[in-house]
């Protein structure tokens, strides 16, 4: 059975959750055989995994990124990460489970010594795009990288008071290891749906801030609700320096936001909703290693 996951051009600290935190669930469990694929962190139920291969899903969600794949006999769902995805996949509720990640409770220490009061990841998609190590220097916020291996941003997320998450399994991982956390929306609408699949099963009413721009690529990005402003990397000329002196702009901007977000009430799921969410999930994973203890 082989490990589905999201790898782009550059590696993220979600997608890579995966092959951190699914062996200790599943040890000795994946190879190389893409026959089974097995769909866990992330928004994997693509229209675009082979039809005659057998797709296990286990608290994977739907973003709406591709099309809805035809959902034949070849897949088979155990749980999904939320109600919207259950919605989508024309399944019961009884498939809600949570977003995999959350079973990271289950494999870290709780009681990490705290050194920081908050540290902020961009969503991976604003690391192109923006100044955000910058604007966090300027703010005395500690900034953690999406591209950083998952033992290293984990630890940042134990040693912090609380998180400011535009990436969203920096604020799945932060709330599963009790580490309060404020949300904010990514500049690109796309992402939005899938907050609110992963919450809604904790009892999260998950209320959204807003980050300001660090870039002026980046407000181009939120104006247009669409893109990734990258024709703004293009100009030349006077076009440029004008560019270049708005972003030392945008940048005090986005770190007083940042400043102002720090003092923000943060959010943390119920104990008890927490719970039950462990307790699904570890059900689901039982069944998973007794289905296919032989294969």
């Amino acid at each position: 059975m082989k490990m589905y996951f999201y790898r782009g051009a550059i590696k993220n600290f979600g997608d890579e959750l995966n092959t951190w935190l699914l062996p200790k669930i599943f040890p000795d469990f994946f190879d190389a055989d893409e026959r089974r694929l097995f769909l866990g962190i992330g928004s994997t139920i693509f229209d675009f995994h082979p039809a005659n291969a057998e797709k296990i899903v286990f608290g994977t969600g739907f973003g709406g990124y591709t099309k809805m794949p035809l959902l034949d006999e070849s897949w088979k769902f155990y749980c999904v990460r939320g109600p919207r995805t259950a919605k989508a996949c024309n399944l019961d509720d009884s498939k809600v489970a949570a977003d995999t990640a959350v079973l990271i409770n289950k494999y870290r220490s709780l009681t990490k010594v705290k050194t920081r009061r908050v540290s902020f990841m961009p969503h991976w998609g604003s690391l192109g795009r923006g100044q955000w190590q910058l604007a966090c220097e300027l703010a005395g916020i500690h900034f953690v990288d999406p591209q950083w291996p998952v033992e290293e941003v984990v630890d940042a997320i134990e040693s912090s008071d609380m998180v400011i998450a535009e990436a969203m399994h920096f604020a799945i991982v932060s709330d599963a290891l009790r580490v309060p956390w404020v949300p904010v929306l990514p500049f690109h609408r796309s992402h939005w749906m899938k907050w609110h699949d992963w919450a809604e099963p904790l009892g999260i009413n998950l209320k959204h801030r807003a980050l300001f721009p660090s870039t002026l690529r980046e407000a181009s990005v939120a104006v247009m609700r669409r893109g990734d402003g990258a024709f703004i990397e293009n100009v030349t000329g006077v076009l440029k320096s004008g560019v270049k002196l708005a972003d030392k702009g945008f940048v005090r901007l986005a770190a007083a936001r940042l400043s102002r977000l720090a003092k923000a009430e943060p959010i943390l799921s119920s104990d008890t909703m927490l719970a039950g969410a462990l307790e699904k999930l570890e059900d689901n994973a039982a069944r998973i290693r007794r289905d296919y203890a032989n294969c």
